[in-house]
């Protein structure tokens, strides 16, 4: 699959880290989700080992993972504005060039609802279980909320289109098994308001 190459304006990156989640609606989301993060990470016990972060942005979640962390981003920007010196590089979610269950455990956080399709959904998350040998945390958007339906009435009025999409919860659910996961709960940040949903999965057969 041959993937845009990332192009932002400069400073970007820097922009995101520094100011997208440290105030406002963007400081209560991020206490939101690292509050779900940890509920589900003490719930997960992992085996012992190399965590990944993919996407991870500029390392904002990595902190919160158990072991140590490898932080991946396709963005050479965002890479490069990660903090501290954790292994870090540059590579897609489709391929990443890692061996065979290299890792305990994966963070896949605030990717998927930029996925249209179920195929392309299903093998990024078949990719993640090929290099984790424990767990998966990953984040979708939930249909059935009413962030959701804001969004559909803003198409129906010819808004701009957000490029985010949204699944039910028994769908994404059932891609996770699909893609070799088996789901062990599921957690919104704020249930039937807002999109944003949490998954804990343990690696099952692939």
């Amino acid at each position: 699959m041959t993937e845009t190459p990332y192009v932002r304006e400069p400073g970007y990156a820097l922009r995101y880290r520094d100011e997208r989640f440290h105030s406002g609606s963007g400081a209560a989301t991020d206490r939101r989700e690292r509050a779900v993060l940890r509920s589900l990470l003490r719930e997960a016990a992992p085996p012992p080992g190399p965590w990944l972060d993919v996407p991870s942005g500029a390392g904002r979640m990595s902190d919160e993972l158990p072991g140590d962390t490898v932080q991946v981003d396709r963005d050479p920007a965002m890479v490069a504005a990660c903090p501290g010196a954790r292994p870090r590089l540059c590579a897609s979610v489709h391929h990443l060039p890692f061996a065979d269950g290299r890792f305990a455990g994966v963070l896949c956080h605030r990717l998927l609802q930029h996925i249209a399709t179920p195929a392309e959904r299903i093998d990024i998350l078949r990719e993640l279980r090929r290099v984790s040998v424990g767990v998966l945390v990953v984040s979708f958007f939930d249909a059935c909320s009413l962030q959701h339906l804001r969004r559909r009435v803003r198409r129906w009025l010819g808004k701009n289109r957000s490029g985010r999409s949204s699944v039910s919860r028994r769908a994404f659910l059932a891609e996770l098994r699909a893609a070799g996961w088996q789901p062990v709960r599921a957690v919104a940040l704020r249930r039937f308001v807002g999109e944003q949903t949490l998954v804990l999965c343990r690696a099952g057969t692939s």
